[in-house]
């Protein structure tokens, strides 16, 4: 079955302004309060739920715990109804859906998955989480629409204590030349490192710029690589591998990280892998060297050592003509400064950068 959008996002802008109104279902809240508490490392989860809630709401026929419209007569499209309506809602109604990119279900345990599934394979913390999702689906299956508009009223009501408030916006008409925008990339960095966070924040928001957010991810701090090496990775456009892979370091890069990465990308069979060292001292190294070596292992490694050529180099890789691409760069850069739930000290800062006084 196929969910109608528009009366989806009508309905959550309703009770988005419901909730605003306090008249909440307690018994809906203090579900919607034990799962944010439940999978607050599986935010995936958080989102699930809230667009099997908003996909109730408009169609009460609609199966609850399914994920694709072939899996069964009433099964319809989660992640396309999440993407389209859900995720670009976020921060007009100020609420954190838990899993914040551009496509909120494009994650795992869910990727792949016809129906959610208290069997699925997960472990830890995750299976409490997931058996808390069955249990507020199970009780939702049920819901005529009143009831389910009361769930929703109240996963809003809750979801929107756990978001951040950013106050500054970027003024999105005002041209940018391209040595003005390096050189605000350059002193928002150097402002405050926030532990590499804001350089990952500039790489993925390039990146964002030439192939799209939809392709581009990016993953914690120091959060190591699990799947695929790099801080960012980019799938190729028919998303049926990864494209590239970059390696964002705020500190110094040796010889033997460049080695590393190579390597890294070579076992998950990665041909693109580029290092991103933009550390000021940062020394000399032996790039040659282990450009060489990585070609070996058929990879083609690259290194950027400073804002400047790299900015240069995306804005000409990009489909986007160069001018108009260092303009929108500046919103692209705070919608993923936003994904990447980051502080609103560095969202204001980065916005009033390109405001004007």
């Amino acid at each position: 079955m196929v969910i109608d959008k528009k009366r989806a996002k009508e309905i959550l802008l309703e009770e988005a302004a419901r909730a605003s109104s306090g008249y909440i279902d307690r018994t809906w809240q203090a579900e919607a309060e034990a799962l944010s508490v439940l999978a607050k490392q599986y935010r995936t989860h958080i989102a699930a739920v809230a667009t099997a809630m908003l996909a109730k709401c408009v169609d009460q026929k609609v199966d609850v715990f399914s994920l694709k419209s072939g899996s069964g007569e009433f099964g319809y499209s989660a992640r396309s109804l999440a993407k389209d309506v859900l995720a670009p809602s976020a921060r007009e109604i100020g609420v954190n859906w838990g899993a914040t990119g551009p496509e909120p279900l494009n994650n795992i345990p869910y990727v792949g998955k016809d129906r959610i599934n208290r069997d699925w394979p997960v472990q830890g913390g995750a299976v409490a989480a997931l058996n808390k999702v069955c249990d507020i689906l199970d009780r939702l299956e049920s819901a005529n629409e009143s009831q389910a508009r009361a769930a929703l009223r109240a996963f809003i009501f809750v979801r929107r204590q756990h978001g951040k408030q950013y106050a500054a916006m970027v003024d999105a008409t005002l041209d940018v030349a391209i040595d003005e925008l390096i050189g605000k990339v350059q002193d928002f960095v150097v402002e405050n490192s926030e532990g590499g966070f804001r350089a990952q924040a500039v790489v993925a928001s390039l990146m964002d710029l030439m192939a799209g957010a939809v392709r581009t991810s990016t993953k914690r701090i120091n959060d190591p690589s699990r799947t695929v090496p790099g801080d960012v990775v980019v799938m190729r456009a028919d998303k049926l591998g990864v494209e590239r892979v970059l390696e964002v370091r705020d500190k110094v890069v040796t010889h033997d990280d460049l080695l590393i990465l190579a390597t890294r990308a070579a076992d998950k069979d990665v041909s693109d892998a580029i290092m991103v060292a933009i550390a000021s001292g940062q020394p000399d190294i032996r790039f040659h060297e282990a450009q060489a070596w990585a070609a070996q292992k058929g990879v083609a490694l690259t290194i950027f050592q400073d804002w400047a050529t790299l900015i240069r180099q995306v804005l000409l890789w990009s489909s986007t003509p160069t001018l108009e691409g260092a303009r929108k760069f500046s919103r692209i850069m705070q919608e993923r400064l936003v994904a990447m739930e980051a502080s609103e000290e560095a969202v204001d800062s980065w916005a009033k950068r390109f405001n004007k006084p």
